[in-house]
C-alpha cells in the first residue's frame, strides 16, 4: 500500500543525501576498510565524508557519510547524511538505509529488496505506512556509480537509485575537459529524478580510475570532496557560516518610514544569467539586459486571475502543507471566527505567531504538523502553518520564497536575508500575510512561487546567496 504522506516526506531527505562512491566488488569478511575524504568550502575544510566496506561470512555492507559543520546565528549545527546497502555473498542488494539531519529535523528510511530485485518496499522512521518502488531491470545501485563511471568513455545514460527520494533516477554522465592543471578526468554526472529539478555533480577519477575529487553545489556554494590520510574526521573549528552566505548587501539603510513603499530595486544575478522573478499584485517585474527592475507595494503589481487549476492547487494539502490533518483543521477553527477572508488571515497570523513561541533554527524544511507539535521552527515552519490553516478554512494560499530587509542579521548589518511567507486569493487578488515578521513590507522580494512543495519553487530563484541588490530607490 502507498502511504502519501511517507512517499511524500521522504523528499526532505534531498538536501545532503550521498552518493556511494565504492566498487561494487564482493569483498571479504574482515576488518573494515574505510576511505576518508575532507570536505572544503573555497579551501576551508567544512567537514568531512568517508565510504566505508565491512563484510561477514553472509552479508557485505557498503556504506557512506559525510558531515558539515554549519554556523547559523552564532549557534554551532550539523548536516549529515549516511547511507547504507547490504549485500548477500553474491552481490544481491537486500537492503538499503538511510539517514539523515539537518539541524534538528531528522529522518530516515529503510528499502526491503524483493529477491528477484524487481522491487522494494520503502517505510520511513515515524510513519506506519510503507511505499513500493517498481525498479527496473540493470539498474545501478548507488554504491556501483564509481565502477560505471570508470567504463564512462565520451558519454553514458543509466537509471540508478535516487536516494534522496527512494526512486529512480535517469543518470547521464559525460566527460568533459577541466581547466585546471591536473592530469585527472573530469566527469559530468546530470541526475533527474521523476517531478524534481536536474542535480549536477562532478567527478574526477586518477590515472587509476579511483575517484579522487568531486563537487556539488551546497547552499548555493561549491562543496569539494578530496581523498584524506590523516586526521580526516578531527574536530572542525570553524564551522561554515551559512547564513553570511545567504544575505544579500542592502546599497543603503532602509529607513522604517519606507518600509510601505513603493520601493524599486535594480536586481542581477551573480553568475551573470538573466534573473526571471515572478510579477504579483505586489511586485512589478521589467527586464533590463542581465538585471531587472522590481517596484514593490501593495498594489504595485498588475492584477492576476486565478484559473480553476490554480484555485484547486492552492487548496489542495500536500506534504508539508497538510490542510486536511485533524490537528490543523481544529488549530484554524479554534483560532478564526466567521469573518470575511481578510479577517480570517488576520486572526490565523496573529494565531502562528502565539503558537510559535519554542525557538528558532533555520535548517531543515518541517511539515505544518510538525510546525504546530513542535512550535519552533523559521520563516518556512510559520508559512506552512499559516497556509495550512488557511488552506483549512478555504482559503487559496500560496508560498513565496525570497528576501526581506533587515537593519541587523546574522552580525551585519543592513542586508536582505532569505524569507518565506504566504499569499492568500482575498477579494479578486493575491495578498502577502507574514507571521514570521507580523507584516508585509515593500522590502519583501519575491523570487519564487509554488503551492509548498520545495520541489516545485521555480528553479531559476536559486538560492539567496547568488543574488545582487545594484540600486535603490524609494519612491513617491
Amino acid at each position: 500500500m502507498e502511504h502519501r504522506g511517507l512517499a511524500q516526506k521522504l523528499l526532505r531527505l534531498g538536501i545532503g543525501t550521498c552518493l556511494l562512491l565504492g566498487a561494487s566488488g564482493a569483498g571479504s569478511a574482515g576488518a573494515p576498510q574505510r576511505e576518508w575524504y575532507s570536505l572544503l568550502i573555497e579551501g576551508q575544510r567544512v567537514g568531512y565524508a568517508w565510504h566505508e566496506t565491512r563484510a561477514t561470512a553472509d552479508e557485505r555492507i557498503d556504506s557512506q557519510g559525510m558531515r558539515v559543520y554549519v554556523s547559523q546565528l552564532q549557534r554551532s549545527s550539523m548536516i549529515e547524511t549516511v547511507t547504507e546497502i547490504g549485500r548477500n555473498p553474491a552481490g544481491a542488494p537486500r537492503w538499503i538505509r538511510v539517514q539523515s539531519v539537518n539541524g534538528p529535523d531528522r529522518s530516515a528510511w529503510k528499502g526491503a529488496i524483493s529477491e528477484d530485485g524487481r522491487s522494494m518496499v520503502v517505510t520511513m522512521s515515524g510513519s506506519s505506512g510503507q511505499l513500493r518502488v517498481q525498479l527496473p531491470a540493470n539498474m545501478l545501485w548507488p554504491d556501483q556509480l564509481a565502477g560505471a563511471l570508470q567504463r564512462v568513455t565520451s558519454a553514458s545514460h543509466f537509471r540508478m537509485l535516487d536516494t534522496s527520494y527512494a526512486s529512480v533516477a535517469e543518470v547521464d554522465a559525460e566527460r568533459v575537459a577541466d581547466a585546471g592543471a591536473s592530469n585527472d578526468t573530469r566527469i559530468r554526472v546530470t541526475s533527474t529524478a521523476p517531478g524534481n529539478p536536474p542535480r549536477t555533480e562532478f567527478f574526477w577519477l586518477d590515472g587509476q580510475s579511483r575517484v579522487a575529487r568531486r563537487e556539488r553545489t551546497f547552499f548555493a556554494v561549491p562543496l569539494r570532496w578530496e581523498t584524506c590520510d590523516r586526521g580526516c574526521d578531527a574536530y572542525v573549528e570553524q564551522p561554515y557560516d551559512l547564513m553570511a552566505r545567504m544575505v544579500v548587501a542592502s546599497p543603503y539603510r532602509i529607513p522604517a518610514s519606507a518600509f510601505d513603499g513603493p520601493i524599486r530595486y535594480v536586481i542581477r544575478r551573480a553568475d551573470g544569467v538573466a534573473p526571471r522573478l515572478p510579477a504579483t499584485g505586489e511586485q512589478s517585474v521589467v527586464a533590463d539586459g542581465s538585471n531587472v527592475v522590481v517596484t514593490i507595494c501593495a498594489s504595485c503589481g498588475a492584477p492576476a486571475a486565478l484559473s480553476d487549476a490554480e484555485r484547486r492547487t492552492y487548496l489542495a494539502p500536500n506534504a508539508w502543507v497538510q490542510s486536511d490533518a485533524r490537528e490543523v483543521m481544529n488549530f484554524a477553527r479554534q483560532n478564526s471566527g466567521r469573518g470575511k477572508p481578510k479577517q480570517v488571515m488576520t486572526e490565523l497570523v496573529d494565531a502562528v505567531r502565539k503558537h510559535m513561541n519554542s525557538g528558532v533554527d533555520y535548517l531543515g524544511y518541517a511539515t505544518a504538523v510538525e510546525a504546530l507539535q513542535n512550535r519552533a521552527g523559521d520563516c518556512t515552519e510559520f508559512a506552512v502553518l499559516l497556509a495550512a490553516a488557511a488552506r483549512a478554512r478555504g482559503i487559496p494560499t500560496r508560498l513565496v520564497a525570497g528576501l526581506v530587509y533587515a537593519a541587523r542579521f546574522s552580525g551585519k548589518k543592513d542586508v536582505f536575508s532569505p524569507h518565506m511567507w504566504v499569499q492568500a486569493w482575498i477579494d479578486g487578488r493575491w495578498v502577502s500575510y507574514d507571521a514570521g515578521l507580523e507584516r508585509f513590507d515593500a522590502t519583501h522580494i519575491a523570487l519564487a512561487l509554488g503551492d509548498g512543495d520545495p520541489r516545485k519553487m521555480d528553479v531559476d530563484s536559486g538560492t539567496s546567496g547568488q543574488w545582487r541588490i545594484e540600486k535603490l530607490g524609494l519612491l513617491k
